[in-house]
């Protein structure tokens, strides 16, 4: 991807690296995220139109909808499944996708009706297409508002280049309604690099965060500033009503860090946007620490991953309390807390019991099974063995 500095947008504008060109080459980062996206949304409508009669999908971003080598972009990738999800449930959708640059505007309409050609009439009928030209805000709430999409379903994708461009307030919005469910693009390098000298930069970052708690990476450690950013945000998500998010880190060839912050009400769809992860093709890039384990180990993103965090997790969760915990307890806990899924508990429990540090009752474990520390330490192992397992 050719990216040059977009350079100041007036006295307070991001200087973010921006595409040139309308239609760019797509790298690894972007795949990822397209990825991750679709295999999402392939649970997301589904679920949603088993029961409902209409669902919304937006995009604030929305780009030329291709890449210089073909590969559809997001929203193309969203239409399709959605298109599919569509020959199932006698349904409909509503696909509103605001971009600001003229050039791209155009090829994205050309490529969405390349996309309605591959379909059936019946199926273009029951997806209503919406493009709008100009800023994403805050016309897009506007526009949601305007058509009703505010209260029901509603997943809103706001893939920026990164900087801080998304307000609180927009969130904000989204987040009044429990059924909105948020994907936003956080490049945290802007606001360590530009604003602590810059006022006009600091106010971007005040605006994006909703308040000035973020400033205090200035006095973090340069190992620390973009795990203390990214927390912050999150804690942006949870301030505008988001009170589950997932994050995904995404490191480049040049060492860049990108992260995909999700955010929802909902705790299915957190498990949802779990699977989803777990499933994502590792060459892309995308990686993960989680922010519970004290060792900060980096995990690849693989369907089954190394669950070796994922024990110190739960065996510091555990030792909370002399009474110890359910295997729900610990299943609720891995959902929420940490980026491991439910179903990977059972299997990591049984390994703890192995290496001697919990005890089952029953030794059978299942929904009635109670986990606690083990009455003795744990067998001691050679260093290299213990390394695997804590």
């Amino acid at each position: 991807m050719t990216l040059s500095p977009a350079g100041p947008t007036g006295v307070g504008g991001p200087i973010v690296a921006v595409p040139k060109d309308a239609v760019w080459e797509r790298d690894p980062h972007t795949a990822a995220k397209h990825d991750l996206l679709k295999r999402y949304l392939e649970a997301w409508a589904p679920i949603l139109l088993s029961r409902l009669d209409v669902i919304s999908y937006a995009e604030g971003f929305a780009g030329a909808g291709v890449y210089k080598k073909g590969e559809p972009g997001s929203p193309v990738i969203a239409y399709e499944v959605f298109a599919e999800t569509l020959h199932r449930f006698p349904k409909r959708m509503r696909v509103i996708l605001m971009e600001e640059d003229a050039r791209r505007v155009k090829e994205l309409q050309h490529q969405m009706e390349l996309a309605r050609s591959r379909q059936t009439d019946d199926i273009t009928k029951r997806i209503a297409v919406d493009i709008r030209h100009g800023d994403f805000h805050p016309a897009l709430v506007q526009k949601l508002r305007g058509i009703g999409a505010l209260g029901k379903p509603l997943f809103v994708l706001l893939d920026s280049f990164g900087g801080p461009d998304i307000p609180f307030s927009l969130l904000q919005e989204l987040g009044r309604h429990p059924s909105t469910e948020v994907m936003v693009t956080f490049e945290p390098s802007f606001l360590t690099r530009f604003a602590e000298k810059h006022d006009g930069h600091r106010q971007l970052g005040d605006e994006a965060f909703g308040s000035q708690e973020w400033q205090g990476v200035f006095q973090q450690p340069p190992a620390g500033k973009f795990t203390f950013l990214r927390e912050q945000y999150r804690n942006t998500l949870r301030q505008a009503g988001f009170t589950h998010t997932l994050y995904f880190e995404m490191v480049d060839e040049g060492g860049r860090i990108l992260y995909l912050i999700f955010g929802t009400q909902h705790e299915l769809g957190l498990e949802k946007m779990k699977d989803a992860m777990w499933k994502v093709d590792p060459s892309y890039g995308v990686r993960y620490r989680d922010p519970r384990d004290t060792q900060q180990q980096m995990l690849d993103l693989v369907f089954e991953p190394d669950t070796a965090p994922l024990r110190r997790i739960l065996h510091d969760f555990i030792s909370e309390t002399p009474d110890g915990r359910t295997i729900p307890e610990l299943k609720r806990y891995a959902l929420l807390e940490t980026v491991y899924r439910p179903a990977q508990v059972i299997e990591t429990v049984r390994q703890l019991r192995e290496a001697g540090a919990v005890t089952t009752d029953p030794r059978a474990i299942n929904a009635k099974t109670r986990v606690s520390l083990a009455t003795t330490p744990p067998t001691t192992r050679p260093a290299a063995e213990q390394g695997a397992l804590w």
